[in-house]
């Protein structure tokens, strides 16, 4: 072939000019690159014919493609090409891969050398650009075509360098494009028709144009659309391309409307040259005609001459339909075409330019079965470059509806017709631009069902696969899917095309490019509505087939994330892998939905086929075709409704193979994984997702898959429920539909029924075997307990709670609260839940009630009433108590107990006053006779005036001056009608009842419930009834009188009287008895036990009596007498105590230069400091003076602790690099003794101190110190990841508390693990082993209940005392050392260890830093730090006695902003507050020794309180705790503190 094309330009050359001697040799070159680009593919052919003969193939990648099979080799050349043009010096290897490199390395040199002599030259007068043009095209050609044979994605719009960093044609194009000099001519200057005739050269510039259009194209695919004809608009450029499209010669013209095609993508442009598009559109479609009918009128003669050998005779076919002279030049030759344009007509330009086109056709391809075209060149422009760039303008243009007439009027359908029939797969690149443009048509619902209706959809399906054509057909059958109107038409045709249209897209699932699986992918999700086709799509096994193109993605492989491997991913593929997991998560969702809809629907035809209404039972027995569009809560109704009617055993056949491929496993991973992705389709991804788990939650089995563990990219694990939490929680994402979707999937887990209802009719349900259906209904237990346990070991309440109390977004938030609160309720099922919801301050403290109120969005009210039923129903459940209400915003915890105890009060009252009312009401009235007649028949008294000014009084008592107390009544009257409805609807009506009407047989017992007429009405008796007598009777009329409420009929009417037919009737018994219960729901401590009430005067329960303990708690009379007395009043005495505090002693960093406090601990007679500058020092606390120091870290000390003897110090920095180190102090220096790097906080033991607690984020490691080896790591299975989480022992040194994980050291095994809820504070001990504080809350260690919260020790970090009191304070040494805006409390709290109750709050009046309490508990340390905004940062270590109260001296300097002090560092007022004994700062001996070897009363009282005194009541305290503040020395009496205060007592 390259002969005869240098033989035949070598003839042009000796008749043309030195030019066309060029580019004769520019078509040699080209021709040659060309003929590379169509390699032999002999063993191809044949698994290609099979492939059209119509064979399925199997499913994966690497069989059955050939252009798949021979794409590895290349790449891996073109990889190692690129690595030898990087490292140059590596020469020594393969000879191909070497030889590649030289090739390459001589390119870019090549090019390089090009662009410098244009630079070089371009500024001198009459220069010819025209050689630098073509050098540049041939060399972007030749580089394109090396490119071209990669087979990349040819939807790919990136970079070619991104989309292949080793391709030489990216990296030429980012070489040209720096040369913006260069770039600025090509776009500008070389597109003038009059470029050289503006630098006075008498010469044409048509060579010039066509040069520059071609080389443009060349390197468009690097290009910005926008940058390049942005400025082309304004200057005419646009215009004169469009005149060269319209009316020029080759291939100028072909070049032009290439260009255009490109300009025509941005739509500013389309649209402000609309009127150019109008008149070039009729004449591109007319021109597509006439190559059509010329390309297949030479067909035949094409494949006569195929068999005959000779190519002659079948390009002189070709030509014999062109009217063109025999001596037409090649179109290499533009002086000479130039010449020819002028010379001849528009019909002999326009046959003349065709000709030039199929002569170039003829020499570039040649015509064998033996060659796979792969891409159309642009040169040399032959007739299908012509056809592809007119393909491509027309493409850009096809989705605006004013062209779809022109397409119409000028018969496109019957073109693209004839470009798809009969396509050979060796060459379909012409017809994948042909499909471009059909799908550019199908947008337009006109033009896709004429398309439909005349065949189109068979056309399609007659494509050949493999080939490129096949992209094409992938973005036809995605805009065909767009139009619900044309798939409708789709599946009604015959079932074997249906079926032909699902096997061809599932084809393009397995071995396209990623663009064609993404537009399969689209049309599934589009077409799974349709029954047809997700039968179809079923029976050919397609879920399978749709989840193997995520299932082998890199991005969701943890295998991935080896070091080996990463090299094979980078950032546009992990983007690309990215959408494609969105659109398979979409099309999934649609898969499952469409399931969904027709199981449903399913359901209701046999729910309602044993239905009277025959309406119902025809509607619901028609068979759907489309399934219908849900909304959310429809859709989420319905589950919940097939949940209850689905067996616990229950299969489903898409549910049980998406399992059995590992879809849910998958699905939680993306959802987990995409924590890290940052792309705009994720919140679509997790969402898709989310719901898939939803509709699959129908089917319990899959909750065993979300409570297992999930690998993660770091190798840790994850549990399902873990993510769907993070989901909920808005970690992932804020946007609120995906929260609303993660609330819902565990809505139906939590929520799920236990007790199903069988779908099946009643013969199924008599059949099953009693024992089959309790081992059905264990297995539901254990199944649901399971999903509880999975979603609290997550921290499942903290984030359902968090979400009940969420204000945002405005327009969802009470959508979400109702879901969250739905979702808790189902969890309040488990009974560890409702024991640690109840005492949450949400449900304690009535923070319910309040959200329970008022919506957040006025519109959302109904959103609003779901929130408030589900919020009942947890009341209920935490409660235990079922409560009917009128007014569902009332009800607390406590409100509901003291509802519950009037509820159950049996009302009783004297009948004798009632009939008293009864009379002087008739008597009022006039009505003397009958008032006479009923004072005779039950035997009234005679009346008197005492008793009528006695029965006067409640009504004075009610009636107020005002008027306002009536009003007040009413509204307290209004207010308790939901108490009288719960007590007439829990049978307190029917005891009424009861009492009026007993059986014959209780006539005894009514008699005695009278009692003796009382003649006066002051002295009435009330303990007549025996309560017992009383109860039984009211038990059994309950029931008596229950029954006909629930089940009506003749029994009940033979039974009952007329009145206790009819409850709700008002009788005067029921207005009494309402009177009286609301009289009685007024009384704030009411009782259940009431004498009988009296109605003449106002009923009231007792008050508690006032707790004599309470009152002496500050008084020391009383105290001291009640000790006389042999009571315990220890604990009323340190509460006293501890709410004085004395500053003592004053350390200033000011005393020292550039110096700040972080962290101090007391020892003995000294205190230890850590400074900001990583110092440790020693001060002596007498003196104030500084003993010795030393540099313990580059940073910031942050924690300091020293053990029991004082000899080791542990100092822990966390700033930059985490360290902690072990100090042996001796000879006054630090000696460094062990160091422990990354961790962030060590403790030493409790018991001998030999063993050291490092914590390492969730992790805690045990050290031994004498042999500074780690003992055993604890990791906990499920992190709760505090961010200030610290390793802490129990006293006894046998439990570890790390991360909120409770273990044994000696086993190593994991305990329990506490629910989180905070995000910082871990928890430590209570010094009595028996109880966990976690920020607020109290954990029981014996039975893992929450005891109760403390909302004043929220985010407080505790330091406990000796002394029994509990010091909490936040920190600013745990704070953020990067947070500016850190607001520090200058206060710190002190509470009662036994009951947690305060005692004081002392503000210090500066920022907290840190707090040390001594070994006896009588001082305390506080490292304060004063920040001011006009004076120096300044911090102090102040200690404070306990106990004693402030002189006014020391208030005066503590008011100061800096307080004065002595040359020693002490201050100056505070030395005389008390004496110090001489072994007041001392170690007592009872410390060193805390298991009691020394008989020293403290160390006694220290164990036996902690086992006895912490735990019993305050009654049976030990009468050591009354000794806990004179051991503080020998000059320090308690007495003489008192004596100090006594004049406040």
């Amino acid at each position: 072939m390259s002969e005869g094309s240098d033989s035949e330009n070598a003839a042009g050359a000796e008749a043309s000019a030195a030019a066309e001697a060029e580019a004769a040799t520019e078509a040699a070159l080209m021709a040659e690159a060309v003929a590379v680009a169509y390699q032999s593919e002999d063993e191809e052919a044949p698994e290609a014919d099979e492939a059209e003969g119509g064979q399925e193939e199997e499913e994966e990648p690497a069989e059955g493609d050939p252009e798949q099979q021979g794409e590895g080799e290349p790449e891996a050349e073109e990889e190692n090409d690129a690595m030898s043009v990087e490292n140059e010096s590596d020469s020594g290897g393969n000879p191909e891969e070497t030889a590649a490199a030289d090739r390459r390395q001589a390119t870019k040199k090549e090019l390089t050398t090009i662009i410098d002599k244009w630079e070089q030259q371009q500024t001198q007068n009459g220069y010819d650009p025209v050689p630098t043009l073509r050098s540049l095209a041939e060399i972007f050609e030749r580089e394109k075509d090396v490119y071209r044979r990669k087979d990349p994605d040819p939807l790919d719009s990136r970079h070619p360098y991104r989309a292949d960093p080793s391709c030489q044609y990216g990296l030429l194009l980012k070489l040209l494009f720096r040369k913006d000099t260069f770039m600025g001519k090509l776009l500008n200057d070389y597109l003038r028709e009059n470029y050289f005739s503006r630098q006075n050269v008498s010469r044409s510039s048509l060579e010039l144009n066509i040069l520059a259009c071609r080389l443009i194209l060349e390197i468009m695919p690097g290009m910005e659309t926008s940058a390049v004809f942005q400025t082309a608009e304004g200057d005419g450029t646009i215009n004169r391309i469009y005149s060269w499209a319209e009316d020029s010669i080759e291939p100028l013209q072909s070049y032009a409307t290439g260009l255009l095609a490109e300009a025509m993508e941005m739509n500013d442009i389309a649209v402000n040259f609309r009127d150019q598009n109008m008149r070039l559109v009729p004449k591109m479609i007319k021109r597509l005609h006439m190559l059509l009918a010329i390309s297949k009128s030479a067909a035949p003669e094409a494949n006569t001459s195929l068999h005959n050998n000779s190519a002659d005779s079948s390009t002189a076919g070709m030509l014999s339909w062109v009217a063109c002279a025999s001596n037409v030049s090649a179109p290499q030759s533009p002086q000479h075409n130039g010449s020819g344009l002028g010379a001849s007509s528009s019909q002999h330009g326009d046959a003349s330019n065709m000709s030039i086109l199929f002569e170039n056709s003829r020499d570039a391809f040649p015509v064998s079965r033996y060659y796979k075209r792969m891409y159309i060149p642009l040169h040399p422009p032959t007739a299908d470059t012509s056809q592809m760039l007119i393909m491509r303008f027309l493409t850009s243009l096809g989705e605006y509806q004013e062209f779809l007439a022109m397409a119409f009027e000028n018969n496109v359908m019957q073109l693209i017709f004839g470009y798809l029939e009969n396509l050979d797969r060796r060459d379909t690149c012409l017809a994948y631009e042909v499909l471009k443009y059909l799908a550019s048509l199908l947008c337009h619902k006109k033009f896709a069902l004429e398309f439909i209706s005349h065949g189109g959809l068979e056309l399609l399906l007659k494509v050949p696969r493999p080939s490129l054509a096949t992209t094409g057909v992938s973005i036809a059958i995605y805009y065909l899917a767009y139009c619900e109107d044309a798939m409708e038409r789709i599946c009604s045709m015959q079932r074997p095309l249906i079926s032909e249209l699902v096997r061809y897209a599932l084809w393009i699932l397995g071995r396209c490019h990623d663009s064609s699986k993404c537009h399969a992918t689209m049309f599934f999700s589009l077409s799974f509505q349709f029954k047809v086709i997700l039968e179809e799509f079923d029976a050919q096994d397609g879920l399978r087939k749709l989840y193997n193109v995520i299932s082998v993605l890199k991005i969701l492989d943890p295998s991935h994330n080896d070091s080996d491997n990463d090299s094979d991913i980078n950032e546009d593929v992990e983007c690309a892998s990215r959408q494609m997991v969105r659109h398979v998560c979409v099309a999934l969702k649609r898969y499952m939905e469409a399931h969904f809809f027709y199981k449903y629907n399913s359901f209701l035809c046999q729910h309602n086929a044993a239905s009277s209404s025959p309406s119902s039972t025809h509607y619901f027995n028609q068979n759907p075709t489309v399934a219908a569009k849900l909304t959310f809560d429809q859709l989420h109704d319905q589950i919940r409704t097939l949940q209850e009617h689905t067996s616990i055993r229950a299969h489903w056949q898409p549910v049980d193979q998406l399992m059995k491929l590992g879809g849910i496993t998958m699905l939680l991973r993306i959802i987990a994984f995409s924590y890290d992705w940052v792309n705009s389709g994720r919140s679509e991804t997790v969402r898709s997702a989310l719901d898939v788990l939803s509709v699959c939650c129908i089917i319990p089995r899959v909750y065993v898959v979300l409570c297992e563990r999930l690998l993660m990219l770091d190798k840790t694990t994850t549990s399902g429920f873990c993510s769907v939490l993070g989901a909920a929680a808005g970690e992932i994402t804020s946007d609120a539909e995906v929260i609303k979707s993660a609330l819902a999937v565990l809505c139906h887990c939590v929520c799920s029924p236990i007790i199903r209802k069988d779908s099946g009719n009643s013969l199924i349900k008599f059949g099953n075997s009693s024992r089959k259906n309790k081992a059905n209904h264990k297995y539901a237990e254990e199944l649901i307990e399971r999903v509880w346990e999975s979603v609290c070991s997550n921290n499942g309440i903290v984030v359902l709670l968090s979400l009940m109390q969420t204000k945002g977004p405005i327009t969802d938030a009470d959508c979400i609260r109702g879901m969250a609160c739905r979702a808790l309720a189902g969890l309040a099922r488990s009974d560890r839940v409702r024991q640690i919801v109840s005492k949450l301050p949400l449900f304690a403290s009535g923070q319910l009630q309040t959200l329970m109120r008022d919506p957040i969005l006025q519109e959302k009210r109904a959103e609003h009433v779901i929130f408030q039923k589900y919020a009942l129903e947890l009341l209920e459940r935490v409660s235990g108590k079922t409560k009917p209400l009128k007014n569902p915003l009332d009800p607390s915890l406590s409100n509901m107990h003291k509802a519950n105890v009037i509820a159950q009060t049996r009302i009783q009252y004297n009948k004798q006053q009632l009939y008293q009312l009864i009379f002087e009401h008739l008597e009022s009235n006039g009505l003397s006779q009958t008032a006479q007649m009923l004072q005779r028949e039950v035997g009234l008294p005679l009346q008197t005036p005492t008793t009528r000014s006695f029965h006067q009084s409640p009504f004075d008592y009610k009636t107020l001056p005002s008027g306002s107390g009536s009003l007040s009544r009413n509204r307290v009257r209004s207010r308790m009608q939901d108490v009288s409805a719960a007590i007439m609807g829990s049978g307190d009506l029917n005891r009424s009842f009861g009492e009026d009407s007993s059986p014959a047989g209780g006539a005894s017992g009514s008699n005695a419930a009278e009692g003796v007429s009382i003649p006066n009405f002051g002295s009435l008796n009330t303990t007549q009834t025996p309560i017992k007598i009383r109860r039984t009777e009211r038990s059994s009329v309950s029931r008596s009188i229950q029954k006909p409420t629930i089940e009506s009929g003749g029994m009940a009417v033979a039974q009952q009287d007329d009145g206790q037919l009819h409850p709700k009737r008002i009788t005067l018994n029921t207005i009494v008895t309402e009177y009286l219960t609301n009289q009685h729901s007024l009384c704030n401590n009411p009782v259940t036990t009431c004498p009988q009430f009296d109605l003449y005067e106002p009923h009231k329960c007792p008050d508690p009596k006032p707790s004599r303990l309470l009152s002496s708690n500050y008084n020391l009379t009383s105290r001291h007498a009640r000790t006389q007395a042999g009571f315990n009043t220890g604990r009323f005495d340190r509460r006293y105590v501890h709410t004085h505090f004395s500053p003592w002693r004053s350390i200033r960093s000011a005393d020292y230069e550039d110096l700040e406090f972080t962290c101090c601990d007391l020892v003995g007679k000294y205190i230890i400091v850590g400074t900001q500058q990583g110092d440790g020092r020693v001060f002596n606390m007498n003196d104030g003076v500084e003993q010795f120091f030393s540099n313990c870290h580059n940073f910031s000390v942050d924690a300091i602790k020293a053990n029991r003897a004082g000899d080791l110090v542990i100092t822990s920095s966390f700033w930059r690099t985490p360290t902690s180190i072990l100090w042996s102090i001796a000879d006054d220096e630090f000696k460094l003794k062990l160091r422990l790097p990354d961790c962030t906080y060590c403790e030493f033991s409790q018991t001998a101190q030999d063993r050291l607690l490092g914590t390492q984020n969730e992790c805690a490691t045990l050290f031994d110190i004498n042999a500074g080896s780690p003992i055993a790591t604890f990791t906990p299975t499920i992190p709760n990841l505090y961010t200030k989480n610290r390793a802490t022992l129990c006293r006894t040194d046998e439990l570890i508390l790390s991360d909120g994980v409770l273990w044994d050291v000696r086993s190593g095994k994991e305990i329990h693990k506490f629910d989180k809820f905070n995000q910082c504070i871990s928890g430590v001990f209570h010094p009595n082993c028996l109880e966990i504080i976690a920020n607020t809350e109290v954990w029981d260690l014996r039975t893992f209940h929450l005891l109760q919260t403390v909302p004043v020790l929220d985010q407080r970090n505790l330091t406990f005392s000796p002394m029994h009191v509990i010091y909490g304070a936040s920190l600013g040494a745990d704070r953020d050392h990067d947070m500016e805006t850190t607001t520090y409390d200058t206060s710190f709290n002190v509470l009662d260890a036994y009951d947690y109750s305060s005692i004081a709050t002392i503000d210090v009046k500066r920022n907290i830093n840190d707090l040390s309490v001594s070994a006896n508990g009588s001082l305390i340390a506080v490292v304060e730090d004063y920040s001011g905004y006009e004076s120096k940062q300044e911090t102090y270590v102040k200690i404070y006695a306990v106990g004693v109260k402030k002189s006014e001296r020391s208030e005066e300097e503590d008011d100061e902003e800096v307080p004065e002090s002595d040359e020693d560092g002490s201050d100056t007022g505070s030395e005389n507050t008390f004496s110090l004994g001489p072994n007041f700062m001392g170690f007592p001996n009872f410390m060193r020794n805390l298991n009691g070897s020394d008989n020293d009363d403290d160390g006694d009282l220290e164990e036996e309180d902690d086992d006895g005194d912490l735990l019993d009541s305050d009654d049976d305290m030990d009468d050591d705790d009354g000794s806990d503040i004179g051991d503080v020395g020998g000059d320090f009496d308690v007495f003489d503190l008192y004596d100090q205060g006594s004049s406040d007592d």
